[in-house]
């Protein structure tokens, strides 16, 4: 006797799904919903936090809407180069990186935090980089990319691992442009805790209370722990910080990868953040 399957109405993927929470979690316990009892839907969400449902949507198991999770672990330091190879191989620019290059510039991206799509940017970068040493700035782009022979450098991966990683410039742009304000009212709270605190070991836990108090000194609604966890990472992805330890949220470890007196001079000069640097009423629980 054949089996019927039934069949399935839609399947509905949803990145960055952390995006939509909000106070009560409406939204999402509604988008959850859709997915549950005799719902014809398979919901696959993206989330940068693996703890979501289980922090920010405890009621799912009472419903029986409990989802599996998925883990994706950080790329390592040989996947990172085996992955640039096929890509490089794919484009006949197999040779294009040094061995010491490609292998440099995938230790970096491995300890920092395993993001392909950010070592892949910064491949692109460095390629570009060695064709306009190469050419000049006057040079075609057409006539540089149909150009084979030109060989990455180690030097010329460190060069863009200072821009993007470690100088005082790189770091002032991403304060004034590219964080969105929660990410930098954690940084702000994570280097009063390095300044003003006494335990130099920064916990996600200790680190959320003490930023739910800068916001709520500033009028501003916080992120629930795992919205906060999800901006961690998304920090960690930007070689701002780096998140260690697996198991619960709260005890995940952080450490600051950014040059803590280049942060904090450009944090200086924005009055909002400056003043949370100073605000020692926020450490006290």
């Amino acid at each position: 006797m054949t089996r019927q399957l039934t069949p399935i109405f839609g399947l509905l993927v949803l990145d960055e799904i952390d995006q939509l929470g909000s106070a009560r979690q409406t939204v999402l316990y509604r988008v959850f919903e859709w997915a549950g009892g005799a719902a014809r839907l398979v919901l696959v969400g993206v989330a940068n936090a693996l703890d979501l449902t289980q922090r920010a949507l405890p009621r799912l198991q009472a419903r029986g809407l409990r989802p599996a999770t998925l883990h994706f672990p950080p790329y390592t330091k040989q996947q990172i180069v085996d992955i640039f190879s096929r890509v490089l191989a794919a484009d006949d620019n197999a040779g294009v990186f040094s061995p010491v290059a490609l292998q440099m510039l995938a230790a970096k991206i491995a300890a920092v935090s395993g993001d392909m799509r950010r070592a892949l940017d910064i491949g692109r970068r460095v390629i570009d980089l060695a064709r306009r040493s190469k050419f000049g700035e006057n040079q075609s782009v057409d006539k540089m990319m149909k150009d084979s022979s030109v060989t990455v450098e180690l030097k010329q991966v460190l060069e863009v691992l200072n821009d993007v990683y470690g100088g005082a410039r790189q770091i002032e742009t991403e304060v004034d442009e590219g964080l969105p304000i929660h990410q930098k009212l954690i940084l702000c709270s994570l280097m009063l805790m390095l300044t003003k605190g006494k335990n130099k070991e920064i916990v996600m836990g200790k680190l959320h209370d003490v930023y739910k108090r800068v916001a709520a000194a500033r009028n501003m609604a916080a992120l629930e722990l795992g919205e906060a966890a999800g901006a961690c990472a998304l920090l960690e992805a930007r070689g701002a910080l780096r998140v260690a330890g697996g198991g619960a949220a709260r005890a995940r470890r952080l450490r600051l990868l950014w040059d803590e007196g280049e942060l904090a001079a450009a944090l200086r000069d924005r009055p909002l953040l400056a003043s949370i640097l100073a605000d020692r009423a926020c450490l006290a629980p």
